[in-house]
């Protein structure tokens, strides 16, 4: 697991160490890793929230994106990654 945020990296750095979060926090402050993933909103330019499940062969294989409910992109990660792994 990744977590990518439009924050710098060191903001990201900051964030990662206050919740002592297991995994690593990427700043993408010019906005190419939203593009590459097409969460960059047209108009505004901001970010939207995405959760990505990308295989060990590099290719994508679930995608949820949701403003509103982040819980619901943890439980929509777990079950693509359960049915993946059967």
């Amino acid at each position: 697991m990744v977590g990518v945020s439009s924050d710098s990296q060191q903001a990201n750095d900051r964030f990662r160490k206050s919740l002592d979060l297991p995994y690593p926090l990427v700043g993408d402050k010019g906005g190419r890793i939203a593009r590459a993933y097409g969460v960059r909103w047209p108009i505004i330019g901001l970010a939207r929230r995405g959760s990505f499940l990308v295989g060990r062969d590099r290719k994508l294989r679930a995608a949820f994106l949701s403003e509103r409910d982040a819980e619901a992109h943890v439980t929509k990660a777990l079950e693509a990654a359960r049915a993946l792994s059967r």
